[in-house]
């Protein structure tokens, strides 16, 4: 009698063990549309006209109402790119000001950043001034222009970049109380992939919980950049999206993230437009939030990168996907 029931607890034990395991490996799923996940915070990334050439009323307001009518409330500005300085030339955002009044005078709900990139071997973040030009560039952008927030597309930086953490936190002791900083990122790594990985394929300039969390320490924000992956099949690119997802959102409590997904259609090495798509990139997003072990609460919404090459077709299939329109 005793022999039967320490059996029967044994295969018990197994049984929850083995549940425990699929649950943290592959979770459980349900099906619901991507508009129930849609929180109209979605980001999207538009181009540098906008600052640096004058726009009229008309084209300003179609603009807006175009981002209103598609659920965008966060909107990267680009600003132009950081020189190796870290300064930008201000003949670059010449129309900011301008470009900024007629949008919130459309509406003003749509938080406007402003988005600064540069190739991380082109800037010296070690160099001091140059981080204190990074980082009078934020205050400037918040207090002086009085945009939304600053956001950073640096790349690529990775898990022992400790002098772009410096550079985030000079910036965050002097943007204007209120605004957010948000930055780009690759592709999350966990660790422990990196390290049964390691004797077979070297990862570079990889991002795993350690710069993430890093990043997160002074940013509001944390948009990961899923695209260039390489990735020839569509179930493949919707995996690696979907564990993005899951993935990131569980990294932080108090952080919005945003789960970028690409809209231009360029063949190039590293990238299949046929693959990686606004289709594809959406349908892994939903089930990334149907999936259990997501937190769904962390996730801000989609990011579409880049406005100028978001077509028709790709509207369209962005609506049905995620708006239900």
């Amino acid at each position: 009698m005793r022999y039967k029931i320490w059996k029967i607890t044994g295969w018990s034990v197994a049984l929850l063990v083995a549940i425990f395991l699929w649950l943290t490996l592959f979770g459980l799923s349900s099906n619901q549309p991507g508009h129930v996940y849609n929180k109209g915070q979605n980001a999207v990334w538009i181009g540098h006209k906008w600052v640096g050439e004058y726009s009229g009323s008309g084209d300003v307001q179609k603009l807006v109402t175009t981002l209103k009518d598609n659920g965008f409330g966060t909107v990267f500005v680009h600003v132009g790119p950081l020189k190796s300085d870290g300064t930008i030339a201000p003949d670059k955002y010449k129309y900011v000001i301008d470009f900024l009044e007629k949008a919130r005078t459309i509406d003003k709900t749509i938080k406007y950043q402003a988005w600064m990139g540069q190739v991380r071997g082109k800037i010296n973040l070690s160099d001091e001034s140059v981080r204190h030009n990074v980082s009078n560039l934020c205050m400037m952008m918040t207090y002086m222009i009085d945009f939304d927030g600053v956001h950073f597309d640096v790349e690529p930086v990775w898990d022992g970049d400790e002098d772009f953490i410096k550079t985030l936190g000079e910036c965050r002791t002097r943007v204007k109380a209120g605004t957010k900083i948000s930055v780009a990122l690759a592709e999350y790594i966990p660790k422990s992939l990196i390290w049964m990985t390691s004797r077979f394929k070297e990862f570079k300039n990889y991002n795993t919980q350690v710069n993430y969390r890093n990043v997160g320490q002074y940013a509001d924000q944390i948009v990961t950049m899923t695209y260039d992956t390489g990735f020839e099949k569509s179930w493949t690119y919707r995996w690696l999206v979907r564990e993005q997802v899951v993935g990131v959102t569980k990294l932080f409590k108090d952080k919005e993230v945003f789960i970028a997904i690409p809209a231009y259609d360029e063949k190039k090495d590293g990238f299949n437009p046929e693959i990686e798509n606004v289709e594809n990139g959406m349908r892994g997003i939903i089930n990334g939030l149907n999936n259990s072990r997501s937190r769904e609460e962390n996730f801000a919404g989609v990011a579409i990168y880049p406005f100028w090459e978001f077509d028709k077709d790709e509207i369209t299939t962005y609506r049905k996907l995620w708006l239900n329109k």
